[in-house]
């Protein structure tokens, strides 16, 4: 049971109280002050403490930037899988790229900062949308909580747990290295977008993928998501480093 609850049960009771206390001695103030005692405790009751409040506005804020995001794909009908790239010279934070294909061909030399639209390639199945670092400053966080750089897998999975647990976005972090692949759960405490995942997953995923593939200096995509009792089973696919794409 919550304080609030405490609390708000225990002006129920002493209303009831001073209530029926006016009512044996036709008190009227006494009666007034009960009543408006079991008033204000179930209003305290059935109040939502600060910490229902700020993930209700997670929730919100997360849902608005999926919206768009989702918009935005379904508009300029991209069909491929995110790609989350690492730190190289021309994006120093890595960043979040959706191919036009399935079936794409990616020229990092090509890529900057200043790109959103990367039409300016000599094929289409190259061309795509460009996002820069989604949910970069998650990053930022996780490397303050290490006091250093992510590396390995291992620091991703401790510094993305304890940090996203801490701000109460998500429960468990889980990665397992199955060779060629990845296998990352991931259980939000808010609500995210899991129709949506493997094209344009919601910020906290995307955090996790976008350290992931800083601290193994690997390009990665998601191949596929599934929504289970333990979290999010993410398939997350490598793509070798990024000299192997300029």
């Amino acid at each position: 049971m919550e304080g609030k609850d405490i609390v708000g049960a225990l002006m129920v009771i002493f209303g009831g109280v001073l209530a029926l206390r006016g009512f044996l001695t036709m008190e009227t103030t006494l009666i007034n002050l009960g009543i408006a005692g079991m008033l204000l405790g179930g209003v305290v009751i059935t109040f939502k403490s600060s910490e229902c409040t700020r993930r209700d506005s997670v929730k919100l804020t997360l849902e608005a930037y999926e919206n768009a995001l989702r918009r935005m794909c379904e508009n300029l009908y991209l069909e491929g899988n995110a790609i989350f790239i690492p730190p190289y010279e021309n994006l120093p934070k890595g960043g979040l790229f959706v191919p036009l294909h399935r079936n794409f061909e990616l020229d990092l030399a090509r890529l900057d900062e200043k790109i959103v639209f990367l039409t300016d390639v000599p094929k289409d199945s190259a061309m795509g949308l460009f996002l820069g670092p989604f949910g970069g400053e998650l990053v930022d966080k996780f490397e303050e909580h290490l006091e250093g750089p992510l590396e390995g897998v291992g620091s991703v999975e401790s510094a993305g747990g304890a940090v996203l647990k801490a701000l109460g976005l998500a429960s468990r972090v889980y990665i397992d290295d199955s060779g060629d692949h990845y296998i990352v759960i991931v259980k939000p405490e808010v609500e995210c977008d899991h129709d949506n995942l493997t094209k344009v997953p919601c910020p906290i995923i995307s955090a996790i993928l976008l350290g992931l593939s800083k601290a193994t200096g690997e390009l990665l995509t998601i191949e596929g998501a599934e929504e289970k009792e333990h979290g999010i089973e993410l398939r997350v696919k490598k793509l070798g480093g990024a000299e192997e794409w300029m």
